[in-house]
C-alpha cells in the first residue's frame, strides 16, 4: 500500500463526516463479499473440509481481528520470555511479512541475527533482535513451524499475528482486543479495518483486552463461551533504544522531558505513540509518518534527516529502528520506544499458553527439590 493509499484508510475507516459516511457506505458490498469469503473460509476450516497440519510442539497464535498493531509483539515478547525462565524450549514463528524470502529460514537463533530485513521482514528481524529466543519465518507458517521443531527442539510455538492464518493447528489461540474500541469498530474490509467479524471471537481461547494508559478502560469484554479466558494488559513504554556500536541500548525514558522531538513512523496505528511522547512532556514538534512496513530509502532519510535539524530526538518504534539503523543519523538522535506488557492475571494465562508444559515443569522442578513451583512464585516481568 502507497503513502497516500495509507492515509486514506485511516481516515476512511477512523475519520468523521457525512462525505467519509457515504464511502464506506458505498464500500459495504465489498465488505459483504469479503465477509463471504471469510465465513466460507472458516466453516472449510471447521468442518475438515481443509485441513490443517501439526507439528509436533505446543502451538500458540497471537493475534486480533483489526489490521495494525494492538499490542501482538509485546506480549509474544512477554509469554517467551516466561516460558524460557522455565526451561521451555521456545521459537516465535513469523510470516516475515515485507520479506523476500517465503521459505521457511531461520531469522535468528536466540543469540546471533542469521537473516536481516530485506530478506525476512522488519516485524521478523525486530523479534529476533529483542526476544533472546529462535525466531523462524516463512510464508508457509505450518513449514516455519516444522522448522523450528527440527532445528531447535522447540516444545512451545508463539506465532505472531496468526489468528487468520488457520492452516498450523494450534492448541491456544490468543485475541487482542483495543479496551478502547471493542464494539466500536464493526465493519469489515475494505469499509473499515476489521479482518474478520467481531463474532470470530468465539474461536479464541484467551482474549486480552489492551490497554493504553494508566487509568485503563472501563469496558469491559465478556467471555464468549464458559472456557474462554479474559484478562487485561497494559502496554507501555519501559525505555528508549538507541543504536551503540554492537547492540541496541536502553536509555531511560525521563531523557524525553522537555526535549523537541520528531515522531517517525512506519506503522498502521501511530497515534499511541504520539500519546507516549506527551505522556513524558516530550515537545513534540515533527511528525512524519510512512506506510506500515514501509522500506525507508536515501531519499527517505534526507527527508528525515532535514526535518530533524532543530531537534532533540528523532523517536520511533522499534519496527522502524531495525530499517532505520543503517543509516548515518546523529549519534543519540535517533531512538525507539521500547514496549512493555503488565498482565492483571499472568498466572491464569501462563497455565492456558503452558498447558502440559507446566506440569512438565512442575515435575521438574520437583525432582531438583526445589522449594517453590514456578507457579506459586511471582512471575518474572519482561520482556
Amino acid at each position: 500500500m502507497s503513502e497516500r493509499s495509507a492515509r486514506l484508510a485511516a481516515r476512511l475507516w477512523d475519520g468523521e463526516g457525512a462525505r467519509l459516511a457515504l464511502a464506506r457506505l458505498a464500500l459495504a458490498p465489498a465488505s459483504a463479499l469479503y465477509a463471504g469469503v471469510v465465513l466460507a473460509r472458516n466453516a472449510a476450516y471447521r468442518t475438515g473440509l481443509v485441513r490443517t497440519r501439526r507439528v509436533g510442539a505446543r502451538t500458540v497464535s497471537i493475534g486480533n481481528l483489526r489490521i495494525g498493531g494492538s499490542g501482538k509483539t509485546p506480549l509474544t515478547r512477554w509469554l517467551a520470555a516466561e516460558a524460557q525462565a522455565r526451561g521451555i524450549a521456545v521459537a516465535i514463528i513469523s510470516r516475515g511479512y515485507g520479506g523476500t524470502t517465503a521459505a521457511p529460514h531461520v531469522v535468528g537463533d536466540g543469540a546471533t541475527l542469521r537473516s536481516d530485513v530485506a530478506a525476512s521482514g522488519d516485524e521478523a528481524v525486530m523479534l529476533a533482535r529483542t526476544a533472546a529466543v529462535p525466531v523462524v519465518a516463512g510464508h508457509d507458517r505450518a513449514a516455519a513451524a516444522a522448522l523450528a521443531v527440527e532445528t531447535f527442539g522447540s516444545r512451545l510455538l508463539l506465532c505472531d499475528d496468526a489468528f487468520q492464518h488457520r492452516r498450523l493447528a494450534r492448541d491456544v489461540d490468543i485475541v487482542l482486543v483495543d479496551a478502547g474500541q471493542r464494539g466500536g469498530v464493526t465493519r469489515l474490509l475494505p469499509a473499515g479495518p476489521l479482518r474478520e467479524p467481531l463474532a470470530a471471537l468465539r474461536r479464541a481461547h484467551v482474549i486480552v483486552v489492551a490497554e493504553r494508559d494508566a487509568a485503563g478502560a472501563t469496558q469491559s469484554v465478556p467471555a464468549s463461551r464458559p472456557d474462554q479466558l479474559v484478562v487485561r494488559a497494559r502496554f507501555a513504554p519501559t525505555a528508549l533504544l538507541r543504536v551503540g556500536p554492537h547492540a541496541w541500548e536502553e536509555l531511560g525514558l525521563a531523557a524525553l522531558a522537555g526535549q523537541r522531538v520528531l515522531a517517525l513512523s512506519g506503522v498502521a496505528r501511530p497515534r499511541p505513540l504520539y500519546e507516549s511522547l506527551r505522556d513524558w512532556e516530550a515537545d513534540l514538534v515533527h511528525i512524519l509518518e510512512y506506510p506500515d512496513h514501509h522500506p525507508y530509502d536515501i531519499a527517505d532519510w534526507h527527508e528525515i534527516s532535514h526535518a530533524a535539524k532543530d531537534v532533540e530526538f528523532v523517536v520511533t518504534t522499534e519496527k522502524d529502528l531495525v530499517k532505520l539503523e543503517r543509516f548515518p543519523f546523529a549519534r543519540g538522535k535517533l531512538v525507539a520506544l521500547r514496549l512493555g506488557v503488565t498482565i492483571d492475571n499472568p498466572t491464569a494465562l501462563l497455565a492456558r499458553v503452558l498447558g502440559p508444559l507446566a506440569a512438565d515443569v512442575l515435575a521438574g522442578v520437583a525432582a531438583a527439590g526445589a522449594q517453590r513451583p514456578w507457579h506459586e512464585r511471582p512471575p518474572e516481568r519482561g520482556p
